[in-house]
Protein backbone atom coordinates (compact mmCIF):
# COMPACT_ATOMS: atom_id res chain seq x y z
CA UNK A 1 0.00 0.00 0.00
CA UNK A 2 0.98 3.39 -0.75
CA UNK A 3 0.59 6.82 0.89
CA UNK A 4 -1.61 9.12 -1.09
CA UNK A 5 -1.15 12.50 0.87
CA UNK A 6 -4.28 14.85 -0.17
CA UNK A 7 -3.92 17.92 2.04
CA UNK A 8 -2.06 19.85 4.77
CA UNK A 9 -3.29 18.86 8.62
CA UNK A 10 -3.58 22.47 8.93
CA UNK A 11 -5.97 23.30 6.61
CA UNK A 12 -8.66 20.51 8.40
CA UNK A 13 -10.83 22.33 10.58
CA UNK A 14 -14.26 21.78 10.83
CA UNK A 15 -16.80 22.34 7.92
CA UNK A 16 -13.56 21.26 5.68
CA UNK A 17 -14.43 19.29 2.34
CA UNK A 18 -12.47 19.31 -0.52
CA UNK A 19 -12.98 16.77 -3.77
CA UNK A 20 -9.65 15.03 -5.30
CA UNK A 21 -9.70 13.50 -8.58
CA UNK A 22 -6.50 11.60 -8.68
CA UNK A 23 -5.86 9.45 -11.43
CA UNK A 24 -8.97 6.99 -11.66
CA UNK A 25 -9.39 7.96 -7.81
CA UNK A 26 -12.44 10.56 -7.01
CA UNK A 27 -13.37 11.25 -3.67
CA UNK A 28 -14.32 14.06 -0.93
CA UNK A 29 -12.02 14.45 1.74
CA UNK A 30 -13.98 15.83 4.87
CA UNK A 31 -13.96 17.09 8.35
CA UNK A 32 -16.85 17.03 10.44
CA UNK A 33 -17.28 16.71 14.49
CA UNK A 34 -13.59 16.58 14.47
CA UNK A 35 -13.51 13.07 12.34
CA UNK A 36 -11.77 12.92 9.04
CA UNK A 37 -13.49 10.99 6.58
CA UNK A 38 -12.42 10.17 2.87
CA UNK A 39 -15.61 8.59 0.45
CA UNK A 40 -16.39 8.40 -3.13
CA UNK A 41 -17.44 12.02 -4.54
CA UNK A 42 -20.03 10.82 -6.56
CA UNK A 43 -23.63 8.77 -5.25
CA UNK A 44 -23.69 5.23 -6.64
CA UNK A 45 -27.55 5.74 -6.97
CA UNK A 46 -27.51 8.51 -9.62
CA UNK A 47 -24.35 9.63 -10.13
CA UNK A 48 -24.69 12.75 -8.11
CA UNK A 49 -22.50 15.16 -6.77
CA UNK A 50 -21.77 14.45 -2.72
CA UNK A 51 -19.94 18.16 -2.40
CA UNK A 52 -23.27 19.39 -1.22
CA UNK A 53 -23.92 16.34 1.04
CA UNK A 54 -23.95 16.33 4.84
CA UNK A 55 -23.38 13.96 7.76
CA UNK A 56 -24.67 13.60 11.04
CA UNK A 57 -23.84 10.60 13.36
CA UNK A 58 -21.43 9.29 10.85
CA UNK A 59 -24.26 9.01 8.48
CA UNK A 60 -23.59 10.57 5.17
CA UNK A 61 -27.02 11.92 2.78
CA UNK A 62 -26.68 12.62 -0.93
CA UNK A 63 -27.95 15.96 -1.68
CA UNK A 64 -30.20 15.24 -4.00
CA UNK A 65 -32.65 12.03 -2.85
CA UNK A 66 -30.71 11.87 0.63
CA UNK A 67 -29.77 8.49 0.12
CA UNK A 68 -28.37 7.94 3.24
CA UNK A 69 -24.74 5.59 3.44
CA UNK A 70 -22.74 4.48 6.36
CA UNK A 71 -19.34 6.57 6.72
CA UNK A 72 -17.93 3.31 8.08
CA UNK A 73 -18.73 1.23 5.99
CA UNK A 74 -20.40 2.76 2.64
CA UNK A 75 -23.58 0.55 2.77
CA UNK A 76 -26.52 2.32 1.82
CA UNK A 77 -29.20 2.03 4.73
CA UNK A 78 -31.93 0.84 3.16
CA UNK A 79 -30.40 -1.68 1.04
CA UNK A 80 -31.17 0.25 -2.17
CA UNK A 81 -27.90 0.50 -4.10
CA UNK A 82 -24.76 -0.10 -4.08
CA UNK A 83 -22.05 0.67 -1.37
CA UNK A 84 -20.13 4.29 -1.35
CA UNK A 85 -16.50 3.99 -1.61
CA UNK A 86 -15.26 4.77 1.82
CA UNK A 87 -10.98 5.30 2.04
CA UNK A 88 -9.14 4.68 4.75
CA UNK A 89 -7.43 8.03 6.49
CA UNK A 90 -4.34 7.95 7.35
CA UNK A 91 -1.61 10.41 8.80
CA UNK A 92 2.22 10.94 7.38
CA UNK A 93 3.37 14.16 9.80
CA UNK A 94 1.67 17.03 8.80
CA UNK A 95 -0.32 15.39 5.57
CA UNK A 96 -3.38 13.62 5.78
CA UNK A 97 -4.25 11.11 2.80
CA UNK A 98 -5.55 8.21 1.76
CA UNK A 99 -3.50 4.51 1.46
CA UNK A 100 -4.06 2.94 -2.24
CA UNK A 101 -2.66 -0.13 -3.91
CA UNK A 102 0.76 -0.24 -4.99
Amino acid sequence: MRFLPLDKLIHGQDGYRKRFKIDSIDLILSKENDQIVAFGAVCPHQEQSLEEGYIEDDIFACPRHQFAFDLKTGEHQAGHCQSLPIFEVNYDGNQVGILIGS
